[in-house]
């Protein structure tokens, strides 16, 4: 126990005062605080999923060209998946909507079959990702928006990181703004 002694009374009638101060509880309560903080910080990065909201600035006086993105409109009868270079469609893709997860198997298809065919960042050593832009009606349910965000990062591309080659998503997800 730790203990707290201010010296010796000495005088008549006064005593030594002496304090014992219990430090037990005090460190049952850092290492509970310690664990919140532990597995506060764990649960924080798993449930992380990478998105942005980019919005464009000037691009000066020589901007550069435009870099091709995959957008994907969501309507309540198909996905679209349309290759966009600036505002220029270079392809477009229609994919209907079915019942339950044969919608999000045949999404998910489609997106990997049109990163195969037309991904601008797919060579290991490239260190950026793809861009796609998620457009969706304001009455979507945020569990599909889950899915259809989930189906874009179920496109994996390898990619260095030093010596160690991991898969990676290949999408870097953003939503359109009207």
């Amino acid at each position: 126990m730790a203990g707290v002694d201010v010296g010796e009374g000495g005088g008549r009638g006064k005593r030594a005062v002496s304090a014992d101060i219990n430090l037990v509880p005090f460190i049952d309560l850092l290492f509970v605080t310690l664990a919140f903080l532990l597995i506060t910080a764990v649960w924080t990065t798993n449930s992380r999923i990478n998105a942005n909201a980019e919005v464009p600035g000037d691009p000066g006086p020589n901007p550069p060209p435009p870099e091709r993105t995959l957008h994907v409109h969501v309507s309540s009868e198909s996905f679209t998946l349309a290759w966009r270079s600036g505002s220029v469609v270079e392809s477009e893709t229609t994919v209907a909507r079915a019942a339950g997860d044969k919608q999000l198997i045949a999404l998910r298809e489609a997106i990997q079959k049109e990163y195969a065919n037309r991904g601008v960042h797919r060579h290991p050593d490239d260190g950026e990702t793809d861009r796609l832009v998620l457009h969706t009606p304001n009455d979507l349910p945020f569990s599909e928006i889950v899915n259809v965000m989930d189906a874009a990062a179920s496109t994996k591309r390898e990619m260095r990181t030093g010596a160690q080659v991991a898969m990676v998503p290949a999408f870097t997800s953003t939503f359109a703004v009207r």
